[in-house]
Order: structure tokens, then sequence, then C-alpha cells
């Protein structure tokens, strides 16, 4: 229809509509504007931290270094993870993050004293184990910053943003604090039997795990406590006699409890032990979980003993096992390969247990960092390893 034959009422109200979208338009560009130029100078509030992290996600992706590898010292690297679209790194006087390509983005000079960190998809918490002081930072500001009754023992953030501080406590043995995503707290848990040494969070931050011990008739002893986030109240206890080196969601069903002779599988809905994998006699190494695949590296305690590596569905279905001729000190799931980091070489493995690859790391090799694929640190780089075509 064209504009001649339509009324004045019915042009009158097509004005409008366009005057009303372009008014709307105009508010959205200006509350962005404000909000970025709020973050940049550092002048906002836990209302803007969410959209502060999306943010900083994307300026960490478009900040151009000058690629990998990255010649720096890194012989003090106490941990490196990734964070979101960055790479974390934990030296005893600062936290850094890399961009995709290599570029300092972030420096963050602390005064911690036995500083640590945990990092989720876009965040990062650092705390001063034995002391009180906790921070939570993205890819380009500490967000913030809070100090604790007690001293802090352990410090985890789940993929949610909640946040798991677990501290010693004046009236128990211990106790766990629960923060929401802007640090306002949700619950506390206290520990009244064992001592907790550390909690894990589900990825949805619906469900917490405390990792406790005691010494019942000289033998040190375990429990895992389930709690409820979303009430606070503790659902059951795992007993199981030797102490975990590891405990880790790997869904909000499933718990991955790696002890030094076997790692478990278990149901936290049902309360049941749904798989274990023994170790027969060895000593678990390195474990690593990506995707649907997990790796476990388990052996003797001598550098130049030979060790054995196994992938496994996340169901604990056995894929293969193979001879590793040195102790393994690293792991790594990424683009269908199984890295696995010696004493002295870096191996490559398909998931058909083909070794695609050896090479000679040295003794400057630190860890590997699951970035973008797989990351090799040693003492002065950070370096992509390439992966092998299959033969």
């Amino acid at each position: 229809m064209s504009e001649k034959r339509l009324s004045r009422k019915e042009l009158a109200r097509r004005n409008r509509k366009q005057n009303t979208k372009r008014k709307n338009l105009r508010s959205l560009m200006i509350v962005v504007v404000t909000a970025v130029l709020l973050y940049f100078t550092g002048l906002y509030g836990a209302s803007l931290a969410y959209f502060g992290d999306f943010i900083s996600s994307g300026m960490t992706i478009f900040q151009i270094g000058k690629g990998f590898p990255i010649e720096a010292d890194f012989s003090d690297t106490l941990q490196s993870d990734k964070m979101g679209t960055g790479l974390a790194i934990l030296s005893p006087d600062s936290f850094d993050v890399w961009s995709p390509t290599g570029k300092n983005v972030f420096k963050y000079t602390h005064t911690m004293q036995r500083p640590v960190m945990d990092t989720a998809s876009k965040r990062a918490v650092l705390y001063d184990r034995g002391s009180t002081t906790l921070k939570v930072l993205n890819g380009h500001n500490v967000l913030f910053q809070q100090e604790m009754e007690n001293s802090i023992i352990h410090a985890e953030i789940s993929d949610s943003n909640r946040i798991a501080v677990t501290t010693r406590s004046a009236s128990y043995n211990g106790e766990v604090t629960v923060f929401n995503y802007n640090m306002k707290q949700r619950f506390v848990w206290y520990c009244a039997t064992g001592f907790p040494v550390g909690s894990t969070l589900s990825d949805s931050g619906k469900t917490l795990a405390v990792n406790t011990v005691q010494t019942v008739n000289g033998l040190l002893t375990n429990n895992i406590y389930l709690i409820d986030v979303r009430d606070g109240k503790e659902m059951y206890s795992i007993s199981s006699g030797s102490y975990p080196l590891k405990i880790q969601f790997i869904s909000d069903s499933r718990l991955l409890i790696a002890y030094q002779n076997r790692i478990v599988l278990w149901d936290v809905v049902n309360n049941t032990q749904l798989s274990a994998f023994e170790f027969g006699g060895s000593t678990l190494q390195s474990v690593a979980v990506s995707g649907r695949y997990i790796a476990v590296a388990y052996g003797g305690l001598s550098r130049q003993q030979a060790s054995q590596l196994t992938l496994l569905s996340k169901e604990f279905e056995e894929k293969f096992t193979v001879t590793v001729p040195e102790k393994i000190r690293d792991l790594s799931l990424s683009s269908s390969r199984l890295y696995t980091l010696g004493a002295e070489n870096l191996y490559e493995y398909d998931y058909s247990a083909l070794l695609l690859n050896t090479v000679n790391t040295g003794a400057l090799a630190k860890s590997l960092v699951d970035y973008k694929g797989t990351l090799l640190l040693t003492s002065t780089s950070v370096s992509k390893v390439e992966k092998t075509k299959s033969r």
C-alpha cells in the first residue's frame, strides 16, 4: 500500500512506532556505552560484574599478540590454567592473563605469601592460604575482595561463579562458606566431625562436596560430605577409609574420586558407587578429565620407572592401557589426543592407543595446560603442542 493511500491516523501510528524503536535503540546504546565506561574505569558495582565478565572475555580475544610460543621467565610459575578465553598464570608475585595470541592482557601484582588460584569459565579466585584474604578476578579487573573471619584452607570457583571457601573455625573443626556470583553469602556449613581439607562445587553450583579427614586408632580416615547448595542442607557422607587425592564433579550427578590406589565414580543422586578402576598396587601419578574421557596415569615413585597410562570413558569403560617408559608428571586431553608429560619426554597418543610422536622436553618442562588445545609450559616459554596427523 502506498503512503498516499494511508490514512492520516495510520500514518501517525506508523511514525509513532518507528520513533519508539529509535528511542529504545538509543536508550540501549546509552546503557551499553555507560556500562562499558563504568567497567573500564572501575566505577561499577556487583550488578555489572556479570556484564563486565562478558566484556573482559571479548576483549581478551581481540587483543592481538605475537602468538605462541611466549618467551619469558616462567621458572617460578605456581599454577597455570584456562580461564574462559584467557590463560591464567600465577607466580609468587603476580596473577597474569594471556590472550589466545600470546598478549599479556592483565597483570595483577599481589602481596600474598602463599598464593593459590582456581579458575572457572570467566573468573578466577585468588587466595592466600593460611591467611584471610580472598579476591575474585576476571581477565581485566579485580571484581571483589573478601576478608574471611578465619584463615583459608582452600577455595574453589564453579563455572556458575559460585565460590566455596573452606576455612578454620572458632567453634567447629572447620567450616565451608558458599558465596553467590556477587559475593553474597549463601550459607555456611560447619564441620563437627573430622577436619575439612578442601571442597568442590558442581559446574552448575547446585551441589557441594567437602573432603574431611580424621585420625581413628592412629589411622587417617576420610569422609566426603555432600551438601545441597540450594538449601544448604547436608545430604549424606561417603566413607572410604583412605584419603582421596582429588575429588571432581564430572557432571551434576557424577563425582570422580581419585585415591592413591584407585579411582571411583560416584552417583551423587542415588548415593551409590557406579564403578571403580584399580591400579594393581601402583600409585596414582596424574588424572585428567575432558569431554567424554578420563585419562589416568599410575606407577612407581622413581623417575626412571615405567608407568601405566589408561584411557577410560566417563562410564569407566576401558579404552586402552599402554606402558610409558618413565614416571608421568602431567596429562592433557584435547583434539582427540592424549598428551603425556614424562620426566624427560612428551608423548602423543590418539584414542586408539597409537603412539604418534615423542618429543624430548628435558628438565625445563613444568606442566601441560588445556587451553585452545594443549600448551607446554616450561621455565622459559609457553608453546602450543602441535597435533600430529594419524598415520
